[in-house]
Order: structure tokens, then C-alpha cells, then sequence
């Protein structure tokens, strides 16, 4: 096998062949980085979505109930907290956020953690600026569930927290926007 090859100048190159070897070496290496970073992480990722998953199956489930029994303000907050109040610790707050025709919230009760009770802010508040946020703006837009980025709830649960949040789809309308927050350190 020829490793240089002379051109027409006289100035040596590499051969196609050498360069298809080496680019092949190359390629094998990040392959083989990646594969030993991911090994890394992997325990740690399997551990994380194991974790998120307890909470989308939970919030599915009250998703499909909500879906299936109407939507009024009256009774909502009761639902909220009946569905908070068997959860584990770690789900810190819940809300389902009513829609206008517009797009805008109404109406959202929500039933957080506070110490060993369970507390209610509606965070329709002007204040709060509802419409404005990351976890209710993002499934509205898009029409999927979406998880946040860890961020401080300010004017909300006033911690860090993670969220999970869902389209409530009714008559193929999005009229809602259900959620669960985690606390993060």
C-alpha cells in the first residue's frame, strides 16, 4: 500500500486509501467516546427518567379524567387537591390552568406543598403573570406535554422546582393546561 502518493507538482499527498483509513480511525475513536461517556451516564439518565416517569403516568391518568368528566371552575380546585393529596412527597404542586377562547387563563387553582399541609394560591393572579410562563405557554403553542428546565417558581411554589405539563384536550381544543411540579435541590 502506497501512503504518499506524488501529484503532477511533485509535492507528496496521502492516498485516497490512507485517508479513508485514517478518517475511519478517527470516526471509530468518537464512536468509542461516546459510547464509554454514555456508559457513564447512563445508570445515572436511567435513574432521571425512571423518576419523571412516575410523575407522566400520574398526571396522564388525571389528564384523561379531566378529559373525560367536565371542566368547570366550581369543582376544579377540589380536583386538584384530590389528586395532589395520595401523591408521594415529591410531587411539590399541581394546577390546571382553565382556558379562554383566547388562549388565556381564567382560572388556576393551585394545590402546593407547605410543610406537612397542603396549601392553595390561585395563580391567575395579574401578579403571577400566568400567561407569560415557560410551563403553560410551551403545550399551548405546541400541543405536546413538555418538562421545564429546573427554574425558581417565584409567586408560584417559591422554590425550585421542575414541571410537567399537558394539554387538557377537549373536541380537539386545547382548554386547559394540567401540571405537576417537582422540587429540585
Amino acid at each position: 500500500m502506497t501512503i504518499l502518493k506524488s501529484t503532477a507538482s511533485g509535492v507528496c499527498a496521502p492516498s485516497p486509501i490512507y485517508r479513508t483509513k485514517s478518517l475511519l480511525r478517527v470516526m471509530a475513536y468518537a464512536v468509542g467516546l461516546f459510547l464509554v461517556v454514555s456508559a457513564c451516564k447512563k445508570e445515572n439518565d436511567q435513574d432521571d427518567l425512571n423518576s419523571l416517569l412516575v410523575y407522566e403516568v400520574a398526571l396522564d391518568a388525571f389528564v384523561a379524567d379531566l378529559q373525560a368528566q367536565p371542566l368547570d371552575s366550581a369543582g376544579l380546585s377540589n380536583r386538584v387537591r384530590d389528586y395532589l393529596a395520595p401523591q408521594s412527597g415529591s410531587f411539590f404542586g399541581a394546577t390546571v390552568a382553565l382556558l379562554d377562547s383566547a388562549r388565556k387563563v381564567y382560572y388556576s387553582p393551585y394545590w402546593y406543598r407547605l410543610n406537612d399541609i397542603l396549601a392553595l394560591k390561585n395563580l391567575a393572579d395579574p401578579a403571577y403573570q400566568i400567561d407569560e410562563q415557560e410551563w403553560l405557554r410551551r403545550p399551548i403553542d405546541s400541543g405536546y406535554a413538555i418538562w421545564t428546565e429546573p427554574y425558581f417558581d417565584a409567586g408560584g411554589g417559591e422554590v425550585w422546582m421542575r414541571t410537567r405539563a399537558v394539554p387538557v384536550v377537549i373536541n380537539s381544543e386545547i382548554v386547559a393546561v394540567a401540571t405537576t411540579d417537582v422540587k429540585v435541590q
